[in-house]
């Protein structure tokens, strides 16, 4: 895997994480929006998880 494909797998994966920790604050919380603000907060977190580990184990 390329520097540059982690690179950008690192910033989709901090752009979903941030965008749905600020939309975690404006909805409502018994909204079907809080649920998936939830879920791609997750999805963003472990995408920048993931990232993290190829990196540091291509750099072993």
């Amino acid at each position: 895997m390329t520097p540059e494909m982690l690179q950008a797998f690192y910033r989709m994966g901090v752009f979903v994480l941030g965008v749905s920790l600020l939309l975690f604050f404006l909805v409502e919380p018994d909204s079907a929006e809080y649920v998936i603000s939830i879920l791609s907060a997750g999805i963003g977190a472990a995408l920048v998880l993931l990232v993290a580990l190829a990196s540091w184990l291509m750099n072993r």
